[in-house]
């Protein structure tokens, strides 16, 4: 099922693709922002806002989905590590703020470092893609390495949003970080040796006290490990029905076009209370996220106990999306900002019709954003990884010869 290191690999091809897509959806809402929203005003012809109110859409509302993927993934994988570590409660805590606030850091630094030096061009063709969210971000008028810095901070422990920080995909971050400080808590109580059952039964408790939140996706996902739920995924027959129900649900649309039917679907989730933590990483979903949440987290179960799958999975691209997936999430709203923003307007200026302008925008999006994965992945990800073991070694027990 996993790797001779522990690390479950058909996983990291599923959050290479989540990733991608994530990548590719940002592209889309940024030039036809209708095909997200469903909305007249957002949309460059009719199509785009039929469309938004179709299943199945990953590049609309699978954007939402692969962000729960992330997350149902992260306490997964998190629970088999914490579960197996070594390591006293202070070297995890350690081990993880340095393994995520280093790229964080360095991705807020890069998008501050790209407005202030003027290759940030979102604000200038926002009006011509009528995407709103393009139009919000970046709009910082005076930038400054100490503002910067300070969304850095947000990304990990306030509440980074798109009037303020340098780079939008920075608000998933404090979910990520505090869940796993949920996570690291709960195993170092030793719970998870004491009774994998227990500390499952335990996760799914507090997950669905929190049911509203983003965290509760990393503690169910946590809990599907704990509670080996593999064991019951590999015995499951129709699998290919399943994913295409997980699939469907992973898509139910936000656009306000979708219809009568999509509206009562999204209206069975009402019962789940809505609740204000005040803790940062605590954000609340809405009804249509719900369902992406179930719907990650059932793919998660299913992939687990699917060996073809697996398999499929574990190939080349797939092992190599996945190892540049945080990288590749990390930059690509800088590099779409900047060079597919600069694509897009000069195939305006020279009086491009608007798709040809949108192809131009894509193929110099598509090799930046690879380009500024490659340089995260071995200038900052790579030595957070090195720095993140070297500092929390200290916290290992030393072995006992004899």
């Amino acid at each position: 099922m996993h790797s001779a290191d522990s690390r479950f690999v058909f996983f990291d091809g599923l959050r290479g693709l989540a990733a991608l897509n994530v990548a590719v959806s940002h592209f889309l809402v940024a030039f036809d922002f209708a095909i997200y929203t469903g909305k007249v005003e957002n949309s460059h012809g009719s199509w785009d806002v039929a469309l938004s109110a179709y299943p199945f859409l990953f590049v609309g509302a699978g954007a939402n989905f692969s962000v729960c993927i992330f997350l149902a993934l992260s306490g997964f994988v998190l629970a088999n590590s914490f579960h197996n570590s070594r390591l006293a409660l202070p070297g995890l805590l350690v081990k993880r703020t340095i393994r995520l606030g280093v790229p964080v850091l360095a991705a807020s630094l890069l998008g501050w470092a790209l407005l202030e030096i003027g290759l940030i061009f979102n604000q200038r063709i926002a009006a011509i893609t009528k995407s709103d969210w393009l139009a919000k971000q970046f709009s910082q008028s005076d930038p400054s390495f100490t503002d910067g810095l300070y969304q850095a901070w947000n990304s990990l422990l306030g509440n980074a949003t798109l009037d303020n920080s340098y780079n939008s995909v920075l608000w998933t971050m404090p979910i990520e970080f505090v869940g796993s400080i949920v996570l690291i808590l709960m195993f170092c109580t030793g719970i998870s040796r004491i009774s994998k059952t227990g500390a499952g039964i335990l996760l799914l408790l507090f997950g669905a006290v929190v049911g509203r939140t983003f965290v509760s996706i990393m503690l169910f996902g946590g809990s599907v490990y704990l509670l080996q739920v593999h064991r019951f995924a590999s015995r499951l027959k129709w699998r290919f029905p399943i994913l295409l129900l997980i699939c469907f649900l992973g898509t139910v649309p936000f656009s306000v076009a979708r219809g009568p039917y999509w509206d009562a679907i999204v209206s069975l989730m009402g019962f789940v209370p809505s609740i204000n933590w005040h803790v940062p990483g605590f954000i609340n979903q809405g009804n249509v996220s719900l369902w992406h949440e179930i719907s990650a987290l059932a793919l998660v179960v299913l992939l687990s106990g699917w060996e073809a799958a697996q398999r499929a999975l574990s190939g080349r691209v797939f092992k190599y999306l996945g190892k540049i997936s945080f990288p590749l999430y990390l930059t690509h709203i800088p590099a779409l900002f900047s060079a597919g923003c600069f694509g897009f307007m000069v195939a305006d200026a020279t009086g491009s019709t608007y798709p040809v302008a949108v192809a131009m925008a894509f193929f110099a999006y598509v090799p930046t954003a690879f380009i500024f994965a490659l340089a995260m992945e071995w200038l900052v990800d790579i030595r957070a990884i090195a720095l993140a073991a070297a500092v929390s070694a200290r916290w290992q027990p030393a072995a006992v010869s004899l």
